[in-house]
Order: structure tokens, then sequence, then C-alpha cells
């Protein structure tokens, strides 16, 4: 960045940097946030960040029309198609509000040879991702399957977290244990699944068969639903 710095980006480091030499002389958080006048949800991010650089990825970014569908412009770009008017058509009928103008800024690094060597992702949010994963695969849009793939890709633990966030949503969706599918799953979430599936898998095997016979009982048609809960009330 050259001459002055802008003022968001100045204030990030400034304040990173108080808030790391307070942590290193020992005041707690709470004491931080008091002295410097801040709350302590902001006093907790910037602890966090180590490396300043982290924040100001986030601070200096601006959504962009185009952010969900820089995955596909690059791929079509690697493919061979560099043509703006183009691959502005393309991403509008896929749903982008973008003109080519925003296409032509996006793909200037390109043009000068400044390829990333990895696919650049859309904006991401947990919320976002998790949507991805546990929604059926057939009902993903060619950009949310090739972002999430790209995810995977890159960490093995997300695949693996997908993998097993995948199987037991088709269990419960598809109310199967054929073949043992749930004790399977629950093996194969203790030999290597993610901390967080541990922890879940051990409250299935507490109550293995009242969670065994969710899966199993098919749901009552709803005239029946409706009909029982009449008799109830009545």
């Amino acid at each position: 960045m050259h001459g002055r710095p802008r003022p968001l980006v100045a204030r990030t480091r400034e304040r990173h940097q108080q808030i790391h030499e307070r942590i290193e002389r020992g005041d707690s958080l709470r004491a931080i946030a008091r002295e410097l006048h801040l709350s302590h949800g902001t006093v907790l991010r910037f602890a966090r960040a180590a490396d300043v650089e982290q924040l100001l990825v986030a601070a200096t970014h601006r959504p962009s029309l185009i952010d969900d569908y820089r995955l596909s412009l690059h791929h079509r770009w690697t493919e061979g198609c560099t043509n703006a008017a183009a691959l502005t058509r393309e991403i509008q009928q896929l749903g982008c509000r973008g003109d080519i103008n925003t296409v032509r800024r996006h793909l200037r690094p390109y043009r000068t040879g400044t390829i990333p060597t990895e696919a650049p992702l859309p904006h991401l949010t947990v919320r976002r991702v998790t949507d991805w994963i546990m929604r059926r695969p057939e009902r993903l849009t060619d950009t949310e399957r090739k972002c999430l793939d790209e995810l995977c890709e890159r960490s093995p633990a997300l695949a693996t977290t997908a993998q097993y966030a995948r199987r037991l949503a088709a269990m419960v969706r598809e109310r199967r244990s054929e073949h043992l599918a749930l004790d399977i799953w629950l093996a194969d979430v203790r030999l290597d699944g993610q901390r967080e599936f541990r922890t879940l898998a051990a409250g299935i095997r507490r109550d293995h068969a009242a969670v065994l016979a969710a899966l199993t009982i098919e749901p009552e048609p709803l005239e029946v639903n409706e009909a029982r809960q009449w008799r109830v009330t009545s």
C-alpha cells in the first residue's frame, strides 16, 4: 500500500497493537475492554488474531456483485474462455446482477498474468457452507457444488465432516437402517470423526434403542396423525 494508509487500516493496526501489548503485560480482556472503551467481543476478536493481516482482510473486503461467481469465472478462464462479454452473459444467466465492467475489473489481474494459484471462492459464512453440506447434493447449483468441492479439497477435515453429516442426514431423511447403517456410522465416527461428531455419537450410543427406533419407524401419514390428534382433544 502506497502513501497514507486508509483510516480503517490505520485504526485496525493501532488497535491490534494496543490490545496485544496489554495482553503481553498480563492484563485481562475485560480490563483491556474497559481501558480502551471497547466491547469485550471486539477485544476478543483482536486478541484471537495473532497477525493483524487476518483482521485487515476482513476489514478491507467489500462484497462484490460477482463474489458468488468468481469460482465459475476462474474455471471458465482456465478452460480458455477469456471474453468478458461472454463470461458476463454466462454468470448473468446463473443469477449474477453484475455488469461487464464489474467482470472486466475482476479479470484485470488475469489479463496481466496474475492468475490465482487456487481457485477463488465466494464470500463464505459458516451458515452458508453448512447449508451446502446439509442440502441434498442434487439440489445444489453447479456453482455451489464446485465451491463445496473446492473447500473440501483444501480442507480434509471439512471433507470428513461433510461426509459424516451427509450420511447421518440421509439416514434421518430416508428413515433407513439397512445393513446396520447407524452402527457403521457410529463406528466410523469413533475411529476418525471430528470431536463434535464423537460427542454426538456418544450421546446416540446412550440412547441407541430410541434413536434406532426413530430411524426405522415410518412416519404416520398426515391424515392419520390429524385423526389421532382429533381423538385426543375430543
